[in-house]
């Protein structure tokens, strides 16, 4: 009987796709960046995710006179250990940048090691648009439609489980709707032909929604989108710091062959769009 679900378990063949959204308004980029993660690299991907972490709570207890049992640090790539709401347990103080600036290398690292593919799709005028009257609220709709449609190319013989972060209701409804619809034409009405996207019987489920705190694999997406983020960022407002700066030159470590990395202008005529 163990035999019988370690075949049923070594032929599935699943991509976890976790997904970061970013927005700032000062260099009008509104984003998603996705890491694809085979089911076959998922346990792997976590166990040198987790030798990353330890290395942050080594780093801790040396300072200490006594052993702490800590939990897993919370890392995101904007407030990378120096964020007392990310880790209030954690005495930040002894955090420099040249250790953060390490641990965001060893990310990499890790994402270059197992050949994880990334996606990362955008526009750069949002905060024209918005001006202009467009009522998608932080581009969700749009991005995730252009996400959506490179996911269904990508599925040609595996099936999808997509995770975010995050509890905005508008984001949820916006992102998991997409998908119900397009199943609904799939399975109620017989319209496959219908629907945009080529493979939408290959969504398993809907997005699944859990706090980055919780997942090892939404705090690698959220660092890698952040140094992408970053990139973008200087090159538009010419904005940058000596820290920053060095978060720029980890950007051509990422550019390879398994990188889509897009972000472009969405033109909008509020006038020409009224009813």
């Amino acid at each position: 009987m163990i035999q019988y679900f370690k075949n049923i378990f070594l032929q599935a063949s699943y991509t976890y796709i976790f997904i970061d959204e970013s927005i700032c308004d000062e260099a009008g980029l509104a984003t998603l960046t996705a890491i694809f993660i085979p089911q076959n690299k998922l346990m792997k991907v976590s166990t040198d995710f987790f030798k990353i972490t330890k290395e942050i709570v080594d780093k801790f207890q040396v300072a200490n006179d006594i052993k702490v049992l800590y939990s897993f640090p919370l890392l995101h790539g904007k407030s990378l250990l120096n964020d007392p709401k990310d880790n209030p347990e954690f005495k930040l103080t002894i955090i420099d940048d040249d250790f953060r600036l390490y641990i965001m290398n060893r990310i990499v690292d890790l994402v270059l090691k197992h050949k994880l593919n990334i996606v990362r799709l955008g526009y750069n005028n949002y905060n024209e648009i918005k001006k202009a009257g467009f009522k998608d609220d932080k581009m969700y709709s749009t991005n995730w439609l252009n996400l959506s449609r490179y996911i269904d190319k990508f599925l040609t013989t595996m099936s999808a489980i997509c995770v975010m972060d995050g509890n905005d209701l508008k984001m949820i409804n916006t992102i998991s709707r997409f998908i119900s619809g397009t199943k609904s034409l799939i399975y109620l009405h017989q319209a496959e032909k219908a629907t945009i996207l080529k493979n939408g019987k290959r969504f398993i489920n809907n997005v699944f929604y859990v706090p980055a705190k919780y997942s090892e694999h939404l705090q690698i997406v959220d660092i890698i989108s952040y140094i992408l983020h970053k990139k973008d960022y200087i090159d538009i407002t010419g904005k940058k710091s000596e820290y920053s700066n060095k978060i720029y030159e980890l950007y051509p470590r990422l550019v390879t062959k398994r990188l889509v990395n897009y972000t472009g202008r969405l033109n909008y005529n509020a006038k020409k769009h009224k009813a």
